[in-house]
């Protein structure tokens, strides 16, 4: 019983560990691509933005995913049928994250009057 109390317990530390690495990637590529829209010209400003917003989707879609591949192969390793479906789950999340940043990314925001 103890020994299954410290393997949980050095899973959840070690899961800590690699959100607080995700994490700190996110902040550091948002703040990266935040430098263009602040430089960017009045007009560009909102597809600046929207193309931010496409590309910060897409990226954490696609770390979303990935994590779920790992996941998913933890599990098969382990043979833990629910673990395999979390990670299933997950994977078809991050695609769907993916598919709405291409979204976001293909959407036309002109504001043209002619």
């Amino acid at each position: 019983m103890k020994n299954m109390i410290s393997e949980r317990k050095m899973k959840d530390e070690r899961t800590a560990r690699i959100l607080k690495v995700i994490g700190s990637t996110a902040v550091l590529m948002m703040t990266v691509f935040c430098m263009n829209v602040f430089a960017a010209d009045g007009g560009d400003a909102i597809t600046t933005a929207k193309n931010l917003l496409s590309k910060a989707a897409t990226a954490g879609g696609g770390l979303w995913a990935v994590w779920g591949l790992v996941t998913l192969g933890m599990s098969i390793k382990d043979s833990n049928g629910p673990g395999i479906g979390n990670a299933i789950w997950q994977i078809l999340g991050g695609a769907i994250i993916i598919a709405a940043g291409v979204a976001i990314g293909a959407l036309d925001l002109t504001m043209s009057t002619t």
